[in-house]
């Protein structure tokens, strides 16, 4: 009699899990909180059917965890010898009877209880199960599926990504026999690789609230079904949960050359871009003294501190959409430099001033969508208090809105923004813009600005942007007094980035200084110390 109770409570369980996770709205992209939201608890006080889910809705009780009551039944007892199955059970195949059994105390283990974000996972995991009455993913009667070993494969080399994978058991499906447990440690170990793929591990806004970047998270359920579904092509498929840009291939491919260096491996030194003088600070290291010196300039002599700046460059390549464009255009803040790309290939580079670091250029994506010749710059309102003090200088016009001072300055070769601006509207009210103060440009590091980014040459850039039938010479004609809007005829993506490393056209590594702290902090929060 226990056993029918214990079994009929577990269907219930799995059940009411299933229940819970159906309210979500169909094809909705997940939210971190929707992902790690903890289950709903269940009270199993009998053995009659659950409320549908419209009869439930765990949003209806914020103040506490909901409860479902089940009103109790009569149970039947048929005086013969009784069966230890109950019916639902004796209908299962044995594989998925056991797999059934070991979901139940897989998803109340005590590390799992610990950690919420676990247990979620777990949760969603489970009602998968549910909702495939049971039938694994990995596993028949017969043993491994053939996608099993190819997805243990690339879990177990989960370090040449950056990933970490220490907390979960990847099981040994490319020999012998498998078991329930065996199953559901593999489908854990699968979520968690996509979970940490797609940049999982922390929240970029978390680290400052100038980084607009945005990751979208897998549901864990979904991953590991769309992993097992590719048969002999698991291991790829999971792969492909990583960034697909070329740049985050590259540092890859530089990773695993650091881990898998042998003592007879070329010196460290010349994996790096050549110092040399009078190379610009865009094109190559800027020339040190010494070998000690310049080690210290990328970051230590010890291969290890090198493959966690590498290791949290490619977790900002996650920060990053899967999809950025054939023509975008691109501004690395430590490079100081910015780049037009078209059908995936660079036509045009240009330096850039950004951000100092009390002001930092943000970092995101939009589109760019119009072009200002002759521009007005309206005064930011923490540039006249904090730096004018309140007062207004010669050239300068002052107006007044809703209380407010409003300061303009009108377009003209003393115009902050200079002759053009590059507008692409944001949450953080930063453009791109020509400069009067042409001589920033011949300095090595180039963070001046308030936030927003002066480029060099930028009659060039608006040719560059423009396309066919707008050359630099025409844009140059409608220099004058007055402000005149140049749309583009298709948005172009604008990506601000952050890459205080990356490989350079000639296969080198090339590091640059962590201008505002942001790879310390990713180190820091993944872990990695530094």
């Amino acid at each position: 009699m226990q056993a029918r109770i214990s079994i009929a409570h577990f269907f219930l369980s799995a059940a009411a899990i299933a229940t819970v996770l159906a309210a979500a709205p169909a094809g909705a992209t997940p939210r971190r909180a929707d992902i790690f939201a903890p289950p709903a608890s269940v009270a199993l006080t009998g053995l009659t059917k659950l409320p549908s889910a419209a009869a439930f809705d765990p949003l209806e009780a914020p103040e506490a965890p909901p409860v479902v009551a089940v009103t109790a039944a009569k149970l039947q007892v048929e005086p013969a010898e009784p069966d230890n199955l109950d019916l639902a059970w004796s209908l299962l195949p044995d594989h998925q009877r056991g797999l059934a059994l070991a979901l139940q105390d897989w998803t109340s283990v005590p590390e799992a209880a610990r950690n919420p974000a676990r247990r979620a996972m777990r949760a969603k995991i489970a009602a998968a199960y549910v909702a495939r009455q049971f039938e694994p993913f990995w596993t028949d009667a017969n043993g491994w599926r053939e996608g099993a070993a190819s997805a243990v494969s690339r879990l177990r080399a989960a370090n040449e990504d950056g990933l970490d994978l220490h907390g979960v058991t990847i099981p040994e499906a490319d020999k012998g026999a498998s078991s329930a447990a065996d199953e559901l440690a593999l489908s854990e170990a699968v979520a968690t690789y996509a979970f940490q793929a797609r940049g999982g591990r922390l929240q970029p806004e978390r680290l400052s609230r100038l980084i607009g970047a945005k990751t979208a998270l897998p549901d864990p359920a979904q991953a590991v079904a769309d992993v097992a579904a590719a048969g002999y092509r698991a291991g790829e498929t999971l792969q492909g949960f990583n960034p697909p840009h070329y740049g985050y291939q590259q540092l890859r491919e530089k990773l695993v050359e650091l881990k898998t260096r042998g003592a007879s491996a070329p010196p460290l030194d010349s994996l790096f871009a050549a110092a040399e003088e009078g190379v610009a600070q865009t094109d190559a290291l800027p020339p040190v003294k010494s070998k000690r010196r310049r080690m210290e300039t990328l970051g230590g002599p010890s291969t290890s501190a090198l493959e966690n700046e590498i290791i949290a460059n490619m977790e900002r390549w996650r920060w990053l959409p899967r999809d950025m464009g054939d023509d975008r255009i691109e501004v690395n803040i430590p490079d100081f430099e910015l780049a037009v790309i078209r059908n995936g290939a660079v036509t045009h580079r240009t330096r850039v001033i950004v951000g100092k670091e009390q002001t930092p250029t943000p970092i995101f994506s939009d589109e760019m969508v119009e072009i200002i010749v002759n521009p007005s710059w309206y005064v930011p309102q923490s540039i006249i208090q904090k730096e004018w003090h309140g007062g207004v200088g010669d050239g300068y016009q002052v107006s007044y809105r809703n209380g407010q001072m409003v300061v303009r300055q009108p377009p003209g070769e003393k115009n902050a923004l200079g002759r053009i601006k590059f507008v692409f509207p944001n949450d953080f009210a930063v453009y791109m813009h020509d400069t009067p103060s042409r001589g920033l440009f011949a300095a090595s590091h180039r963070a001046f600005s308030h936030g927003c980014m002066r480029v060099d040459q930028p009659f060039a850039l608006a040719e560059a942007v423009l396309g066919p039938g707008w050359s630099e010479e025409r844009v140059k004609k409608l220099v004058g007094p007055n402000e005149r809007y140049i749309n583009l005829s298709k948005p172009l993506p604008v990506h601000i980035v952050y890459f205080t490393a990356y490989v350079d056209d000639m296969g080198r590594l090339v590091q640059r200084p962590d201008l505002y702290g942001y790879s310390a902090r990713v180190r820091r929060a993944l872990g990695l110390g530094g």
